[in-house]
């Protein structure tokens, strides 16, 4: 009966431990096994996450070279001969890199050739889709074509897209050509506060007054725009038509005509000869 019990008592002690020991190895071989799974699951979702990357030119492009830089001064002078020649000289990358497309199609809305304006735009926005800036050209594009909806989808999606990066400039400008006019203003003088230096903000607030018809808040905006930048051609023509509703004739006179010497062949410019035919009479 001893023996019986001492053999008894040493199979409960194996028991015993086996229970002890078996978790404990069962935890480790976890952990083990936990360690290499979790190896191998960052190694499959590597491909996963390629996979879900957008392909070679479908985010942002190539950094511009400097002639953009030169065709954007021209375009807002309207020297648009000059910036056909900047841009010429980079127009092999208009295929991969969207500030190249971007300026591209700048020129030819500026030629008037709105189609192919309107393919490089879009271009652009294949090449750089989360910028704004050319879902903004392109819809200025589509407004000379006569395409308001279109015009509006791009607007509101250079919105979206300037909400997003926090890009209030461009932001401003899309919500001026959605006709939310008060949010457009709100955008540009958060613009200003970080780039008071710039001439197209309060052009921009300018323009947007002056659809508003609060004509000498236009008028003042633009006016300031001109004091920092002389060279902005449109510049004039807005703040002529302000002028002429604040029945300022010098102004109007020397704006309206200043506009037609720099930009003689913009689709504004018989506008701006017809004002100055009836002011003369």
């Amino acid at each position: 009966m001893r023996r019986y019990s001492r053999s008894f008592s040493r199979i409960l002690t194996a028991l015993l431990c086996a229970l002890i020991l078996l978790p404990l190895a069962a935890d480790a071989q976890k952990k083990k096994g936990g360690k290499k799974g979790g190896k191998d699951k960052g190694n499959q979702q590597q491909p996963q996450d390629n996979q879900q990357a957008p392909p070679p030119g479908g985010g942002q492009s190539s950094p511009p070279p400097a002639a953009v830089f030169t065709v954007d001064r021209k375009l807002w002078e309207h020297r648009t001969s000059e910036a056909r020649s900047a841009v010429q000289s980079v127009a092999d990358q208009a295929d991969n890199n969207g500030a190249v497309s971007m300026a591209l199609g700048r020129v030819l809305e500026q030629e008037q050739k709105y189609g192919e304006a309107e393919a490089k735009l879009r271009r652009a926005t294949e090449l750089s889709p989360s910028d704004p800036a050319p879902q903004v050209w392109l819809g200025e594009v589509l407004l000379r074509e006569r395409n308001s909806g279109g015009a509006d989808a791009a607007f509101r999606r250079a919105a979206d897209l300037a909400s997003g990066s926090g890009s209030d400039y461009y932001l401003g400008v899309a919500k001026m050509r959605l006709r939310q006019f008060d949010e457009a203003v709100g955008a540009l003088e958060r613009a200003r506060g970080a780039d008071g230096g710039n001439a197209l903000i309060p052009y921009q607030i300018g323009v947007t007054r002056l659809f508003q018809e609060q004509w000498q808040p236009a008028f003042d905006q633009l006016n300031r725009a001109l004091d920092m930048d002389p060279g902005l051609a449109y510049g004039y023509y807005y703040r002529g038509l302000a002028a002429e509703k604040l029945d300022r004739k010098d102004v109007l006179v020397n704006d309206m005509s200043r506009f037609v010497e720099l930009a003689p062949n913009a689709p504004e410019a018989e506008r701006a000869k017809a004002i100055l035919r009836a002011v003369k009479k």
